[in-house]
C-alpha cells in the first residue's frame, strides 16, 4: 500500500521510491524528503503529502527501515495483475500524480519543483490539460476509510 499511496500521491520515481526510508517521511511537517543519494537528480528535494496522503500512511506512521518490502516487484506485479493490467510503465503513478496535481491545484512552479524538474516547461510538454480539472479535484478526494482496528474498508 505505501507504495503506491507515494507514488500516486506524491510522484516519486519508482527508484526514489526503492531507496526511499520511513526517516525520509516527516508526518509533522506533511513532507516527504527525496535525498540527493535516492533521487534520480542527485538533488534533494521535499514533495507535500496532501491530506489523503496522510490518511493512507496513517497506519504507517511508525514504520521504520525501508518503505519498500524486499519483494516489491512480485507484489506489484500481483497487484497488477489481479487488477487486470497487462502493459504498465515503472512511473505510470508519477505521471498520474502530474497531470492531476497540474489539473486541480494549478501551481506549475511548486509541482515542478517536487517533481525534481529544472524546468517547467517539461510539466506543460508532458502533463498540461492531460485531465479536466473536476478529475483532479476527484482524485485529491480519494482517501481511506478505517475502523477502530485500523482495517481499512472502501467507499464507492
Amino acid at each position: 500500500m505505501p507504495y503506491w499511496v507515494i507514488s500516486l500521491f506524491a510522484g516519486l520515481r519508482r527508484a526514489e521510491l526503492e531507496r526511499l526510508e520511513w526517516k525520509d517521511l516527516h508526518f509533522e511537517e506533511k513532507l516527504v524528503e527525496v535525498p540527493s543519494l535516492k533521487a534520480k537528480t542527485a538533488a534533494r528535494r521535499f514533495v507535500q503529502l496532501r491530506e489523503n496522503a496522510l490518511a493512507w500512511l496513517a497506519p504507517y506512521r511508525d514504520h521504520h527501515g525501508k518503505v519498500c518490502p524486499p519483494n516489491l516487484r512480485k507484489l506489484l506485479e500481483a497487484d497488477r495483475s489481479a487488477a487486470g493490467i497487462v502493459r504498465w510503465d515503472a512511473n505510470a503513478c508519477r505521471h498520474s500524480f502530474a497531470s492531476y496535481a497540474l489539473a486541480h491545484y494549478r501551481d506549475a512552479k511548486n509541482l515542478a519543483l517536487e517533481l525534481g524538474h529544472s524546468r517547467s516547461d517539461t510539466l506543460f510538454r508532458f502533463y498540461h490539460q492531460r485531465v479536466k480539472p473536476d478529475q483532479g479535484r476527484r482524485f485529491w478526494e480519494v482517501a481511506p476509510v478505517f475502523d477502530a482496528e485500523q482495517k481499512l474498508s472502501f467507499v464507492a
